[in-house]
């Protein structure tokens, strides 16, 4: 079983940008340019089936909404190691997804919903993966999770430096 341990940090311009969002930018993206990086820190590797892209929402009148999008693999890189006089950052394996076809189509229902609910009192935006090779017993991974809505914009993270341990 994989756990996720507490060391995570979403920096708070991500905070800011989802805590802005309303009606009229939900409903100005465009699906076909939403995109999604997962990095993972090597040796592990992602599998790159089966990923998702899930938005939960609590609304105001107490309903609650999920929505599930598949994801589609279409770039694989891998991130150099950096090392700062504070510490050192592993070499990555980065994958980039957009979302499949069918759940480009279905992203306008999630459009909608958003707009005749109006802005959620809670939301969570995740992605659901699989690892290809897990890490041995006690060997910690670290996972970036990164978000964006258009090519013009630049990505923003929904979990940054997570730290997965195996238990």
């Amino acid at each position: 079983m994989l756990l996720l341990s507490a060391c995570t940090s979403i920096p708070l311009s991500s905070m800011l940008k989802m805590a802005t969002l309303d009606g009229d930018d939900i409903s100005a993206i465009d699906p076909k340019q939403i995109r999604v990086r997962l990095s993972i820190s090597a040796p592990v590797e992602l599998q790159t089936k089966n990923v998702k892209l899930a938005l939960k929402f609590d609304h105001q009148n107490g309903e609650q909404s999920e929505f599930k999008y598949l994801l589609e693999i279409i770039d694989v890189s891998v991130i150099d190691p950096l090392s700062s006089w504070f510490s050192q950052a592993p070499l990555k394996h980065a994958y980039e997804f957009k979302l499949a076809a069918l759940s480009q189509l279905e992203f306008n229902q999630y459009q909608k919903d958003y707009v005749r609910h109006g802005k959620p009192k809670r939301y969570q935006w995740t992605v659901y993966y699989y690892l290809k090779n897990k890490p041995q017993q006690g060997e910690g991974i670290t996972i970036d999770m990164e978000l964006k809505f258009s090519h013009n914009e630049d990505y923003f993270f929904l979990l940054k430096n997570a730290k997965v341990d195996l238990n």
